[in-house]
């Protein structure tokens, strides 16, 4: 079996660089799915856009290779801006697969910019094209709120997009156990859906990681992630001012961040300082940047605590990768990843109430046996059901199944 994966924004690299702009658990997802399917036998190229002067075709292992297609600027384009150069994406990756002569038995897209895609090819070819989307942009825009009009997410033509790609793809499949639900309700499309999760290395995250030596506080609650008004990271900060008047010895650490930051990550990181340094929290709170890919571990596995506060999340990847470094989380009710959080290893909570995210916290932090039993608990779920190579197994499975149909 041969796939085609379509990822077209942010640096998609047989090792990712996560933190820089439009690169994370979509990345990672998109890789270790790939990774996986190439242990079942299955060849998989990555398409993904080629700019910075990088290489045009870069092997992650012996069956998976990305492939870099030219479209637009020779510079970096963030993902809202892309949309205008996707026409010119489609006809360079025709182009290719002619010249290469290559035929896919699926094509699989990432995200609406790579389903615009996908839907123009699926025009002309005759393989299965499947979708998962990663990120909704009718859900982005309703749980942003008023925030969501500080920046140009070009939400228009981005929803009117999605709308076609949900009704008009032959298969979804869906990395989020609440996206089935949440698309019926916001778009109004009902079909059916496979849900196949973001899994987790664990023999890459886990709790040994914590021998790793890293310039830490004694004591600290630990988030990262893209620095996206999505994430939360202030609804966190807000609530952390009544954590430390509890508990005066223990910190905040915000990991995740580019070495070029957009206008949004800039904006954020100021609103950060501005909301600790209001509560006179500054030297509590501790925004420490990109965190290695060698290091990231080691910060979840010496924290007390992980805390995922997103205003919205179609999964949270940050949940179970805390999970497989043996720790407690605590999870917003706006992220996917709620669904499979058991009162075991984690505790959902409503990140726009700061009373009760700080409550939580404190609880958490009093009750060091506890952490100890959830973070037990928490490694065992992992190991149990969120392994890449398990998921992989079902992506594959799915594929057959899918494939099958349109033969027939």
């Amino acid at each position: 079996m041969r796939v085609a994966f379509l990822s077209i924004h942010g640096y998609v690299d047989p090792e990712p660089n996560l933190g820089l702009a439009d690169t994370g658990g979509q990345v990672v997802y998109v890789l270790e799915m790939a990774k996986n399917l190439s242990k079942l036998g299955v060849k998989v190229d990555i398409f993904t856009r080629l700019f910075d002067n990088r290489k045009r075709e870069e092997y992650v292992c012996e069956s998976v290779r990305i492939i870099r297609i030219p479209c637009g600027p020779q510079s970096f384009v963030r993902k809202e801006d892309l949309f205008p150069y996707l026409d010119e994406f489609v006809k360079r990756f025709f182009l290719y697969i002619s010249q290469e002569g290559i035929r896919y038995d699926a094509i699989h897209s990432h995200y609406w910019d790579a389903g615009y895609v996908a839907l123009k090819l699926r025009e002309k070819m005759n393989t299965l094209f499947v979708h998962t989307s990663h990120s909704l942009g009718l859900l982005k825009k309703h749980f942003l709120g008023e925030i969501g009009k500080k920046v140009d997410y070009k939400f228009d033509v981005r929803i009117r997009t999605e709308k076609e790609i949900l009704e008009k793809m032959d298969t979804i499949i869906s990395a989020s156990p609440i996206e089935p639900e949440l698309v019926e309700k916001f778009y109004n499309v009902r079909r059916k859906m496979y849900v196949v999760p973001p899994g987790v290395d664990i023999d890459y995250f886990k709790p040994e990681a914590k021998q790793r030596k890293i310039n830490v506080p004694e004591r600290y609650v630990f988030t990262t992630g893209r620095i996206e008004w999505t994430k939360g990271f202030d609804l966190l900060v807000s609530a952390f001012a009544s954590v430390v008047a509890s508990i005066d010895d223990i910190s905040l650490l915000i990991g995740g961040g580019s070495t070029k930051p957009t206008r949004i990550e800039i904006d954020v990181r100021k609103k950060i300082d501005s909301i600790a340094r209001e509560l006179g929290i500054s030297e509590k709170v501790i925004q420490i940047g990109r965190i290695s890919n060698e290091d990231l571990p080691a910060y979840y596995a010496k924290s007390e605590l992980v805390v995922l506060p997103s205003r919205y999340d179609l999964f949270g990847m940050v949940a179970i990768e805390a999970l497989a470094c043996g720790k407690p989380v605590i999870v917003s009710k706006y992220a996917g990843v709620y669904k499979i959080i058991a009162r075991d290893f984690g505790i959902v909570v409503d990140p726009l109430n700061k009373e009760e995210l700080a409550d939580r916290i404190i609880y958490l932090l009093r009750n060091p046996d506890i952490r100890k039993q959830m973070g037990l608990k928490g490694r065992e779920f992992v190991e149990r059901k969120m392994i890449w190579q398990n998921l992989a197994k079902d992506l594959k499975n799915i594929y057959d199944k899918e494939i099958q149909k349109i033969s027939h």
